[in-house]
């Protein structure tokens, strides 16, 4: 029996007009070929058929203007070199429901929540095809059939380019998803998927995501430029990772939480921000032959009951810790192999417990092994090698460790507080000593071989303990065994001390000259006299300590200290380097810093006070206390209230003398403010030692900062930029509170914003351009305000607010390390919500893991004030600086929360807060909500309220936003809804030049250049609903101009300006 063959062609002689007519008399296995050309209409297949394109892919396009394009409920279809799109919002192009769905060299444009569905008993196999959608997600499989993608593009879907959902299957092969809104591939519910060969390019969230009970294999998969994360695993499905390369995500390259358990074998992850993978919330992943380079830390398990075990993994160049084990979790690793110039190899702390057999660390600078904070590890036929001044095994803090068959080379081990049994292993060639027992130490020695160290072979202080048994000590050129206790602090049993050289002077560990903190404080810029007077107390402390060796009186001395001088100029950097080089003379145990403000030592209640101050003092005993601002302690209340800053002085002083020999306290602020701070009360003067004066940096200085972050960043500055900038920090104000290092890293962050504007209007013909700074990426200096008027007294002691960054509409008005601060210094205008935040940002980061639920945050301000954009840069930079995992934002208006029944809105919210887990929820209280019943109102608020309060650590940052003054009487109202929040913002309206700049930048992302006069005409123009019309005035601009460089003569004669009447839907007004 022959096929049926029928025609498509708008104007042939006896074919049909329509698919739909062709389709209507079409048999079962009917061809029908399509004439090239357009056709709108929508396509029903309930028959084995098949639809070609006549002319070949791409010559026929089939348009429907509601419902689905094409409807498969058929055995099998083919479809073949179609270009299918539909315009309904709520319907998929390509619907299939039942059978196979063959589609060769298509393509599919979608505008709905996805453009390809594949459900019920539908199954999809397309082979060739290209798929785009930028309102949702690219294909969606819930159908368990033999659903397959290969050799195709998924390209800028605005969700997610590939779902697999309930108990959906699909393998995708060869394919190329790039620049989604949401996840590359997206396995949820019980869905399983394979994916190979595939690359996955700037994904908006997770790259990859495997949640709940879905199943993945990922085999050769390829993940570049991932916004937040690579792969984000938290399924209890198996999913299997094998042979795969993650680059250059903007976060982490792997994170995996929620119990999964999944094997990485043969991965590749190079350059992610953050860190390369991460384990938590009581995951347990497999890794095998995995490589991780240059990333802050190579493998992070943190979390009561996570667990990692790695063999044969490489981690190069990790700049904080190559392996880092906190809070209660386990990491085994085998054949380990760590490379690196800084850094630590493995860390572990708060009770984490880290195994380690057969593996090698050897690095240029940084500490091969540390254990703290009650943490255990053990370690077997290990090799340490640090050629810098980093430690080879440091245990502090009540660390346990067990050490077999292993050797440290050119390193030492320190033992502060904390235990080794080191059974048949070998110490050699340490700079130092090679063993240094330290007060509450206990060293356990059995069969080992110490030589060859420049100090002691082990130095054994007073309160410590060493026992020897079996072991050889010689070739020291200090003495072998050294002991500064009482008699019976060090045991030797059938041990062999020789060929060492008693008496002999040794070197302190503190003053090598090339590297170390020393080293670092000596390469700060300028500072000259506060390096001399730093130095001065670090040589009195070392002979203070060798008088202490010798038998002599120690003479009285203080180390507290107070940091005077204006704001960005190292204070806090200083302190770091002052407690490091206390730490290595053995003054302090561990030479930590804690940062501290007002807020961490004052309560509001009486006797809370003194319970913080203890509490701060007790977590910085061992290194260095540093009160930043600390003269906001003294008077704040000026006699109208309680001064409970008053109490944390008195608190402060009598536990600095209780523990003076335990802790430095440095207290920093303005110098003229310090001077009434030190005279506040008759005891604060003698208990700090001194005071250095920090001054401010001169414009040779401020220059050679700006040159160091460009080098930092890989960039290079022109002759004329420099003789640009030379100029800048010359003419530049410089009051009492001008900002100097923060400056000069806003100029720089400045200067790389506007070279992005510069290559956005005139694109580089060369990539060394990419990395070029010329003088007209430098902003003009502001010129120097009048001097006010001075008052006759100042209305209180207060610092002034810090002189303001050159551009105030682009550079981040707090200081926010690299690199966080370049989200908030992105955004327009917002001055004081974006310092606020930096604020908030460091605070969060000081108080260290498990502190998310302190980033709560209200937003108030009109339509247009920018609110989601604020909120979206908020969790760009939490993540950044590891607050929360991903940074991701998700958007939630209140009206859009469903209240039927009265359990409805807690359900809805519950699964909305599992959603945003690990990033950004954006509640908005919309005007349509306030339409709403009170009774749905009080619903939803009720729901709020209950879901916020019950978030563990891991939960979504809530930001509540809204506009005035329904937002404040919310609140007012409902307490149980404002407890959850640390912070209240009100937006402030754009002015007339940030306006412009809104708008210039939008004409920029189109492609155009702005000529200087059109941006001061704008500035003049001041349209009307903020961000919003600001937007609409560049699309308007950019319809006009028949140039890509706008003109005056380019602007409207009247766009909409402030007082005119608002957009009758008020959803068009973006918050």
């Amino acid at each position: 029996m022959s096929r049926q063959v029928l025609l498509v062609s708008p104007d042939r002689p006896g074919a049909h007009r329509s698919i739909s007519a062709a389709l209507a008399e079409a048999a079962e296995g009917a061809l029908i070929t399509v004439a090239p050309g357009r056709y709108e209409e929508a396509l029903d297949i309930t028959r084995t058929v098949t639809v070609a394109a006549e002319g070949g892919a791409g010559t026929v396009q089939v348009h429907a203007a509601s419902g689905s394009t094409v409807v498969v409920d058929a055995e099998a279809v083919q479809l073949s070199g179609l270009v299918l799109s539909g315009a309904d919002r709520e319907a998929p192009v390509l619907d299939l429901r039942r059978g196979q769905a063959a589609l060769d060299a298509c393509r599919i444009e979608g505008e709905a929540w996805t453009a390809v569905l594949a459900w019920h008993e539908g199954t999809l196999a397309a082979r060739g095809c290209r798929v785009t959608n930028p309102r949702g997600a690219g294909v969606v499989v819930t159908s368990g059939g033999a659903n397959v993608l290969a050799d195709t593009e998924v390209v800028e879907a605005g969700s997610s380019a590939v779902v697999v959902a309930e108990h959906g299957r699909l393998d995708v092969r060869d394919c190329l998803l790039e620049r989604s809104g949401g996840n590359g591939v997206c396995v949820n519910g019980s869905g399983t998927a394979t994916v190979e060969a595939t690359r996955i390019i700037g994904s908006g969230k997770p790259a990859i995501a495997v949640e709940q009970e879905g199943r993945a294999v990922l085999h050769q998969v390829t993940v570049t430029g991932s916004a937040v994360v690579d792969a984000f695993l938290t399924s209890r499905g198996e999913i299997t990772v094998t042979e795969c390369v993650f680059s250059g995500s903007a976060g982490q390259a792997v994170h995996v939480s929620g119990g999964a358990a999944p094997l990485l074998r043969g991965c590749k992850v190079t350059g992610a921000a953050r860190g390369g993978v991460q384990v938590t919330a009581g995951a347990r992943p497999r890794l095998e032959d995995c490589e991780i380079t240059d990333t802050p830390v190579g493998l992070q398990v943190t979390g009561a009951g996570s667990a990692a075990t790695a063999t044969g993994l490489t981690v190069r160049n990790a700049a904080t810790a190559a392996v880092q084990v906190t809070e209660s979790a386990a990491a085994e690793l085998d054949r380990l192999t760590v490379t690196g110039t800084s850094g630590s190899g493995a860390r572990a702390g708060g009770g984490a417990q880290l195994t380690i057999r057969d593996s090698e660390i050897t690095l240029d600078g940084g500490h091969a092994v540390e254990l703290a904070g009650g943490a255990g590890g053990r370690f077997t036929g290990v090799r340490l090698t640090t050629t810098g001044k980093g430690r080879g095994l440091g245990l502090a803090g009540a660390a346990t460790a067990l050490l077999a068959h292993s050797t440290l080379r050119d390193c030492a081990a320190v033992i502060d507080a904390g235990e080794l049994t080191a059974h048949d292993s070998e110490f050699a060639d340490s700079a130092a000593d090679a063993v240094r027992v330290l007060v509450g130490g206990s060293l356990t020695a059995v069969g080992c071989r110490i030589t060859g160290a420049r100090g002691h072979g082990v130095n054994v202080e007073d309160g410590a303990r060493a026992d020897l048994s079996n072991c050889v000590v010689l070739d020291n050129a200090g003495d072998g065994v050294r002991s500064a206790g009482a008699d019976g602090s060090v045991r030797l049993q059938d041990s062999e001390v020789r060929d060492n050289a008693p008496a002999a002077p040794v070197e302190e560990g503190a003053v090598h000259s090339g590297t170390g903190p020393l080293a670092e404080l000596e390469a700060l810029v300028g500072l000259e006299s506060v390096k001399r007077e730093v130095t001065g107390l670090i040589n009195l402390n070392r002979m203070t300590r060798r008088r202490t060796e010798m038998g002599l009186p120690m003479p009285p001395m203080s180390r507290h200290l107070v940091f005077a001088g204006p704001p960005g100029t190292g204070k806090t950097t200083v302190a770091r380097l002052y407690g490091a080089v206390l730490a290595e003379l053995g003054v302090l145990s561990q030479g930590h810093i804690v940062e501290v403000a007002r807020a961490d030592l004052v309560a509001q209640i009486i006797g809370g006070t003194a319970i913080k101050t203890t509490e701060v003092i007790n977590k910085a005993i061992g290194g260095v206390l540093f009160i930043d601002e600390a003269y906001t302690l003294t008077n704040q209340s000026r006699g109208t209230g309680p001064d409970f800053g008053q109490e944390a002085v008195e608190a402060l002083m009598k536990l600095m003398e209780d523990h003076r020999d335990e802790i430095v306290v440095i207290a920093a602020g303005y110098s003229e403010h310090m001077e009434q701070f030190l005279a506040s009360n008759p005891g604060m003067a003698s208990r700090f030692a001194r005071t250095i004066e920090f001054p401010n940096y001169d414009p040779e200085e401020l220059v050679t900062i700006v040159r160091g972050l460009c080098a930092k960043h890989y960039y290079e500055l022109t002759d004329d930029a420099l003789a640009a900038l030379t100029r800048y920090f010359e003419v530049v104000p410089k009051g009492p509170t001008f900002g100097n290092g923060r400056v000069a890293r806003q100029v720089f962050e400045t200067m790389i914003s506007n070279q992005a504007s510069r290559l956005a209007s005139h694109p580089p013909a060369h990539d060394s351009e990419l990395s070029r700074l010329t003088a007209a990426d430098i902003t003009a200096a502001p010129a120097s305000p009048a001097p006010p008027a001075q008052p006759s007294r100042p209305a209180r002691a207060a610092p002034p607010t810090p002189d303001p960054a050159p551009d105030a509409g682009t550079v981040s008005a707090g200081a926010v390390p690299e690199p966080a601060a370049r989200h908030l210094a992105a955004l327009t205008g917002l001055g004081p919500v974006r310092a606020a935040l930096a604020a908030r940002l460091d605070t969060l980061v000081e108080l260290g893991q498990g502190t998310a639920g302190l980033a709560d945050i209200v937003l108030e301000g009109m339509p247009g004030s920018g609110r989601r954009a604020v909120a979206a840069a908020y969790g760009r930079a939490l993540a950044e600086r590891d607050v929360i995992p991903t940074g991701a934002l998700d958007r939630l208006p209140l009206s859009a929360v469903p209240a039927r029944w009265p359990e409805q809105p807690r359900t809805y919210l519950g699964h909305v807060f599992r959603q945003a887990a690990g990033g950004i929820l954006l509640t908005e209280v919309d005007p349509d909500f306030e339409s709403r019943p009170d009774a749905e109102r009080t619903a939803v608020i009720d729901a709020l309220a209950a879901e916020a309060a019950a978030r563990d650590g891991h939960g979504a940052v809530l930001v509540l936003s809204g506009g005035p003054p329904h937002l404040m009487d919310l609140l007012r109202d409902r307490t149980d809804l404002a407890g959850p929040f640390a912070e209240y913002l009100r937006l402030p309206a754009y002015a007339g030049p940030e306006l412009a700049e809104l708008t210039r930048r939008r004409l920029a992302a189109l492609g155009l250049e702005v000529a200087e006069e059109a941006v001061m005409a704008l500035a003049g123009q001041n349209p009307a609903y903020g961000a919003y019309g600001a937007h609409r005035l560049a699309d308007h601009i950019a319809e006009r101009t028949r140039a890509r460089t706008v003109t005056p003569a380019d602007l409207p004669f009247a766009a909409p300006r402030r007082g005119d009447q608002a957009p009758a839907d008020p959803a068009l007004v973006p918050s």
